[in-house]
């Protein structure tokens, strides 16, 4: 059995406290009934001594069924069930419906016991009363490995301080592994990335690598278009100590994206542009850069952590592949720039103290390491999974980012007002224009600002 360390009435009481905290929160589950107790044996009959006894208790969780990420929560499902007799239903949601489906499901109650999210919509949610908050629960009954955690995870997952979701995937950049192409950089007689090479070291590489008769890119990114993904690159350029390289202030209330800075990155993107160094959407392989490198076809491919678990997998025996850190910048700057998913508890369930127990599960280093085993992503927040033995021989590069993740990663590119899907929206389709040569930065540099500022004036949801 899972151990239990607060009682029913403590915790419901703990639950009310916190929620007054939050505006917009459901007080109801304050109210909540108690789950019916374990059920009586039959006369005559004698349970199976280990195994828990059946309840009435059904908790649903929402889950995506793409890339792997209903493995781990289907596998902590089955063990939960098997400890507590609790029954564990798996629901898939596909992941480009999440967002909708978690609001529209709250306000027609039909939303599951525990959710799946990510940065890009987490915040607005909680504001809307969306999310349990768990800080007292972490007081009194948290994760026996909690403090396995790294810091910056656990204050990147948190709003005004306010805890209400445990660590998914965790993505310490979106374009902080570049994949390269072996067999390519050895037909040139070119050298392998090295670890802290530079983006002059990547530039170069890329433009000697480049060959237009073959159709061969030199590099390419996951994205240049998202905030987040965009940051994770931008961070890598100015001073260490310094943040005009992040495309939002610290606080989340001003673009800076019409800047020296950025001027001088996006120079430095359509120059390989231009020269046919980077792809543009014209030549993308099923509709993205990515299917590029595994065609064989770009010598160097910057994406997440764990897709180079996907990318070895894909590209099988096509060609030699291997990835080493994005590079830093001309002072030394690493770039990175933290989201990923999460799972949280819906306000309204109807059995919270189970749901805490199975976050709990969710929250472990062994599901960490399933998600990994299992689903073939990448870790939790736990140090513990990302410095696993057998985590690092599908995927010797989540060693590699435990140095990242143990000095601390840079926050999500959050505005104040946490309306990021309204602000990213804006920022991709103005971006774009730049990127495939539509508009010069001249002309579109301070459009971007302006439009993308317009959001980040709005109020905060209440």
């Amino acid at each position: 059995m899972l151990k239990k360390h607060v009682t029913r009435r403590g915790f419901m009481k703990g639950i009310a406290v916190a929620s007054l905290g939050v505006a917009g929160a459901q007080l109801m589950v304050a109210c909540a009934p108690p789950a019916a107790g374990p059920a009586a044996p039959a006369a005559g009959t004698t349970p199976a001594s280990n195994a828990p006894a059946a309840t009435d208790v059904t908790l649903r969780v929402q889950a995506a069924p793409e890339g792997g990420q209903a493995a781990m929560p289907a596998k902590m499902g089955k063990k939960f069930e098997a400890d507590t007799g609790v029954k564990v239903v798996i629901e898939e949601t596909i992941y480009g419906e999440i967002e909708t489906k978690t609001q529209t499901g709250f306000i027609s109650g039909t939303l599951q016991d525990l959710t799946y999210g990510h940065h890009r919509w987490l915040f607005i949610n909680f504001l809307k009363g969306i999310y349990l908050p768990i800080d007292d629960l972490l007081a009194s009954d948290a994760p026996e490995d909690w403090k396995d955690i790294y810091p910056s995870v656990i204050a990147g997952n948190s709003l005004d301080g306010k805890n209400f979701s445990v660590p998914g995937v965790v993505h310490p950049g979106g374009n902080i592994a570049i994949n390269y192409n072996k067999t390519i950089l050895k037909e040139k007689n070119l050298p392998e990335p090295k670890a802290d090479w530079t983006i002059n070291d990547w530039t170069e590489l890329a433009k000697a690598a480049t060959d237009t008769d073959k159709g061969i890119f030199g590099l390419a990114f996951d994205s240049m278009n998202a905030l987040h993904y965009y940051s994770n690159f931008a961070r890598s350029w100015g001073k260490p100590d310094s943040t005009d390289c992040w495309i939002m202030n610290e606080d989340g209330t001003k673009l800076q994206f019409n800047s020296d800075i950025h001027k001088e990155i996006g120079a430095w993107y359509l120059d390989l542009l231009n020269a046919k160094v980077a792809p543009r959407k014209a030549d993308f392989i099923d509709d993205s850069a990515y299917g590029i490198f595994t065609a064989g076809l770009s010598a160097t491919h910057a994406s997440t952590v764990g897709n180079v678990t996907a990318s070895i997998a894909v590209v099988g025996d096509k060609f030699e592949m291997d990835a080493v850190l994005l590079p830093v910048g001309s002072e030394g700057r690493q770039g990175t720039c933290y989201s990923g998913n999460m799972h949280m508890i819906n306000s309204k369930t109807a059995h919270p103290e189970e749901a805490w127990d199975l976050l709990k599960l969710f929250s472990s280093g062994e599901a960490g390491v399933s998600m990994v085993l299992d689903g073939k992503l990448q870790p939790n927040g736990h140090k513990s999974a990302w410095t696993n033995p057998d985590v690092n021989k599908i995927n010797r590069m989540f060693g590699i980012a435990d140095a990242l993740l143990t000095k601390g990663i840079e926050k999500f590119p959050m505005p104040k007002n946490t309306r990021f899907t309204e602000a990213n929206n804006a920022f991709q389709n103005e971006v774009d224009l730049i990127w495939e040569g539509d508009k010069t930065w001249e002309e579109q540099a301070a459009v971007i600002d302006q439009k993308v500022q317009a959001i980040l004036d709005l109020p905060r949801p209440t």
